[in-house]
């Protein structure tokens, strides 16, 4: 007596339907992270870093020079006064005065609440611009020179940390 076939067996035709909902799920699921990848923050914190790297010996050229200046900073940011706060000294601590500073203040994951800020000289060696931030981590860049549009002469980058609260 010859055995009776199964009435629900797996023929070529479930065999390929599978396959094309296994692979169907999986691009729809890896088009997903591709674009979400590329569509939120990139983790570059300059425009072009590229052209960046293809002056990298400029870049490195002009940290020297920096370096040899022998310049120091500090920033801070007072909540109750709203105010960034620079502070520039030369190497025998006294301050550097007659700087044409420009700035930008930036969140480090998004650029929505980027922006630039202006600093007039406040004292001597001091150096302020009046912002409102909110609370959270924010990077502040600033280039200064000794005259208002020359080439860059010391560039600062700090992370100010904004606490909630009064």
């Amino acid at each position: 007596m010859a055995a009776a076939p199964f009435p629900r067996s797996v023929t070529g035709r479930h065999v390929l339907i599978g396959l094309v909902i296994f692979f169907g799920i999986m691009f729809v699921a890896n088009g997903l992270l591709v674009y979400y990848a590329v569509s939120t923050f990139s983790g570059g914190d300059r425009p072009n870093p590229y052209r960046s790297g293809l002056n990298y010996n400029e870049t490195i050229a002009e940290a020297e020079q920096q370096a040899a200046l022998g310049w120091s900073a500090k920033a801070n940011y007072d909540k109750s006064a709203a105010r960034v706060t620079l502070h520039f000294t030369d190497s025998a601590a006294a301050p550097v005065t007659g700087l044409a500073l420009s700035g930008r203040l930036a969140r480090p994951a998004v650029d929505s609440d980027d922006r630039v800020v202006t600093f007039r000289e406040w004292r001597e060696g001091v150096y302020v611009s009046d912002v409102t931030l909110d609370p959270g981590n924010w990077i502040l860049s600033v280039e200064s020179s000794k005259q208002e549009g020359g080439s860059p002469v010391y560039r600062l980058k700090k992370r100010l940390i904004v606490a909630d609260g009064p």
